[in-house]
């Protein structure tokens, strides 16, 4: 089959509705081996399915930039389309605020900042080059390398901006309130899941809690906002400011795009003439996961720590159990319009993973 001398698949990490993850290697001359990950469609005979992964293929296609997670090919392997994609050898934002927590830490205000402003970089972008909406932003969904470079990943739900489905879209505990009061979206929803990351990443704590799916999402439309100055207190007020403003609830109080709350993040960080960079990042890994960084063979080997948050997915919706936690994730319905083979980007169903 095409592809099939040239990508091997290794090991299988997920699956989902649309269908199975694998780590995998690209194979070349010479012994060149390239570590990838390989995302299997399910069933290639469902036209509506098919339909749907190649338009996240397409989607995907269009991405190229260092804050982003890329898509290499789109290929047949062993008579199945796969997406093949970029291994990103690193840890989650959920990784990281884990690791603080087990270690009864902080993380520093100026990396927080550093790393929701590459996470800004991302989002301009996308929006930028093919009117993208992520709609998924949250800890699970960013990443960071062992080098230092922030990655923002899975656009398995993005959509158009302003874009209405028939039930929510996301995960609870970071939609902005017009995504569940209107089940509606545009750039500036994710300006304010990004805003919710920042606060979690500045206090160590969830903004908005609950004990059960209708609670959290009651939280985020009655909009009761506490400082993260109560968890830490070294916050600046121009970096309190920066969460407020991205938490409004009116989406024309937000920053108007994640360009401007990206300025306004760098003015913070950078206006003193000096600031956090990728190697700064870097060094603090280092310090937070010093094991992966002392073992040669790791350092060589990535595959051996591929995390599973970057794939992992939940089984299809038929078989899964109703939504009853604060880490549920949502199945979106079938939006209005049907997916148009001739845009750059269908609207289309999803399950989203769980944090």
């Amino acid at each position: 089959m095409p592809g099939s001398d040239k990508y091997t698949m290794l090991e299988e990490i997920g699956s989902g509705g649309m269908g199975r993850i694998f780590r995998g290697l690209l194979v070349g001359q010479a012994g060149f081996r390239r570590p990838i990950i390989i995302k299997q469609l399910w069933n290639a005979s469902d036209q509506r399915q098919l339909r749907l992964f190649v338009a996240e293929a397409r989607r995907y296609a269009v991405l190229d930039h260092e804050n982003i997670g890329r898509i290499f090919d789109f290929e047949e392997l062993d008579g199945q389309l796969c997406l093949i994609m970029e291994y990103i050898d690193g840890w989650t934002l959920g990784e990281y605020l884990d690791r603080h927590r087990e270690l009864s830490m902080v993380p520093g205000v100026e990396l927080s900042v550093f790393i929701v402003s590459r996470v800004c970089r991302a989002l301009q972008y996308v929006y930028e080059s093919a009117s993208i909406v992520h709609r998924d932003v949250s800890p699970s969904n960013v990443m960071m390398t062992r080098e230092g470079t922030v990655k923002l990943i899975d656009f398995g739900i993005a959509t158009r901006g302003g874009t209405r489905d028939d039930c929510l879209t996301g995960k609870p505990a970071y939609m902005a309130p017009e995504m569940v009061r209107e089940m509606w979206s545009d750039h500036r929803s994710d300006v304010f899941s990004l805003g919710v990351v920042l606060f979690e990443l500045l206090s160590r704590e969830r903004l908005f809690e609950g004990s059960n799916m209708n609670e959290i999402l009651g939280r985020v439309v009655a909009g009761e906002l506490p400082s993260p100055r109560e968890s830490n207190p070294d916050i600046p007020d121009t970096v309190l400011e920066i969460v407020q403003r991205a938490l409004q609830r009116n989406p024309d109080e937000r920053f108007a795009n994640a360009a401007d709350m990206g300025a306004a993040c760098e003015h913070v960080l950078y206006d003193k003439g000096y600031g956090p960079t990728n190697l700064t990042l870097k060094q603090y890994l280092q310090g937070l996961f010093p094991a992966a960084y002392n073992d040669p063979e790791a350092a060589l080997t990535p595959l051996d720590d591929a995390p599973d948050e970057v794939t992992s997915v939940p089984p299809p919706a038929e078989t899964r159990p109703p939504p009853s936690g604060p880490g549920v994730t949502l199945v979106v319905a079938r939006p209005h319009t049907e997916p148009d083979d001739a845009g750059p980007l269908p609207r289309d169903e999803r399950t989203v993973p769980q944090t």
